[in-house]
C-alpha cells in the first residue's frame, strides 16, 4: 500500500495521508516526480513501460517517474525513483529540477540529471521496465510524432533547458560566504553611487543573510557553468512570491541571463498567483528589465535618501506555466 502526503493548491503540506488509488479530494495535491538524465554527448536515458502498465503502456518514457511517498521530499523522490526502476544510484548534486508542472490533482518536480551511465549496470524493476537505452533529442522528437514515446507537451523546454548556456543551482547555507561576496561585489557600484549606508545589501551581516536560507530558495546562476551570479526568492504569502535580490556579476551583463533567470523561476513555482520585487527608481535599465518581463509598477516610491528611491513591482498575469502534461 502506498502512501501519499497531501498538499494544497500552494504546495504547503497539510497534515492529511493518502492512499494510492483512492480518490483524491477536490484542492487536494500530491507530488510527483520526472527523471531526465543526460549523458556527455547530449543523449537522454528513456525507458520503455511494461505492456500491463495502466496508462501508456508499452511506449517510451524519460528516465524515471512516480509518486513520492509520505515523507519524500523532491530530491528523495527523485533519488528513490531512479534507484528502483533502474537501479542506479542517481547523482543528484548534477541535477537541477528545471521546472514543475501543476496538474489537477499535483505538483510534477521535473529533474534533469547530467550522468554518464552504462546501459550494462542497468538493473531494470520488471514489474515497471521492459527496456532503456540512450535517444538523442531529434529521436525522441521523432518517436513522439510516431506515438511510440508519451507525448508530454513540456519536451520542447526540457530540450530548451537541457542545451541552455544558463543553469540555476539550489544553493545551501555551507555557499553563504561566496555569495554573500558576489552580492556585495555585485551592489558595490549602486553603494557608492547612492551612499546607502542602512539598506545596501553591501553591509549585510553574515548573520543576515545565511538566515535567507531558512526563508526561502537561494539560487547560484551559472553560465557556461562558471558563477555568474545568484538570486533569492521566497512565499511572502500564499500565492504570492516575492523576487528578493538577483544578482548579475558585470561581466555577465548584456547575455539576457536575467530575463531567463526570471522566466525559469516562474515555471518553478507555478503555484504562485503572483510575484513582486523592489528595484531603485532611477536605475532606468533594471527597470526596462522588469517592465519587459511583464511587471507594473505598484505603489508610492518609498525615499531612502535624497539620492535614492525604491520603487515597487507586481506581475500577476501571463505567467510562465505548464498547466498540464
Amino acid at each position: 500500500m502506498e502512501l501519499w502526503d497531501v498538499y494544497d493548491q500552494y504546495r504547503h503540506l497539510t497534515e492529511r495521508i493518502h492512499k494510492r488509488g483512492e480518490d483524491m479530494k477536490a484542492g487536494d495535491y500530491h507530488l510527483v516526480v520526472h527523471v531526465w538524465i543526460i549523458n556527455d554527448d547530449g543523449q537522454f536515458l528513456i525507458q520503455r513501460r511494461q505492456p500491463w502498465k495502466i496508462g501508456f503502456p508499452n511506449m517510451w518514457d524519460c528516465s524515471a517517474a512516480g509518486s513520492a511517498i509520505v515523507g519524500d521530499d523532491s530530491e528523495q523522490a527523485a533519488i528513490r525513483e531512479a534507484k528502483e526502476e533502474l537501479g542506479i544510484d542517481l547523482d543528484i548534486k548534477k541535477g537541477e529540477r528545471i521546472f514543475t508542472v501543476k496538474f489537477s490533482q499535483g505538483f510534477d518536480d521535473i529533474w534533469l540529471v547530467r550522468q554518464n551511465v552504462a546501459l550494462e549496470d542497468l538493473l531494470l524493476q520488471e514489474e515497471e521496465v521492459a527496456d532503456a537505452k540512450w535517444a538523442s533529442e531529434a529521436e525522441i522528437r521523432e518517436m513522439a510524432e510516431t506515438g511510440e514515446f508519451i507525448p508530454f507537451n513540456y519536451l520542447d523546454l526540457l530540450f530548451e533547458i537541457a542545451t541552455s548556456s544558463i543553469t540555476l543551482k539550489k544553493a545551501s547555507v555551507d555557499d553563504a560566504e561566496e555569495l554573500l561576496a558576489l552580492q556585495k561585489e555585485v551592489f558595490m557600484p549602486l553603494y557608492k553611487k547612492y551612499k546607502d549606508h542602512e539598506t545596501s545589501p553591501v553591509t549585510q551581516s553574515m548573520e543576515r543573510f545565511t538566515a535567507r536560507f531558512d526563508r526561502g530558495d537561494y539560487f547560484k546562476i551559472l553560465f557556461e557553468a562558471e558563477l555568474a551570479g545568484s538570486v533569492f526568492v521566497y512565499e511572502k504569502s500564499p500565492g504570492l512570491m516575492r523576487l528578493h535580490i538577483i544578482n548579475i556579476l558585470e561581466k555577465y551583463h548584456n547575455k539576457g541571463i536575467a530575463q531567463v533567470v526570471m522566466k525559469r523561476l516562474e515555471l518553478l513555482y507555478p503555484e504562485a498567483e503572483a510575484w513582486e520585487l523592489d528595484t531603485i527608481q532611477s536605475e532606468e535599465r533594471n527597470c526596462y528589465v522588469y517592465e519587459k518581463m511583464g511587471y507594473k509598477q505598484t505603489g508610492e516610491a518609498k525615499v531612502i535618501n535624497k539620492d535614492m528611491r525604491i520603487i515597487r513591482y507586481s506581475k500577476d498575469t501571463n505567467l510562465s506555466k505548464i498547466v498540464s502534461i
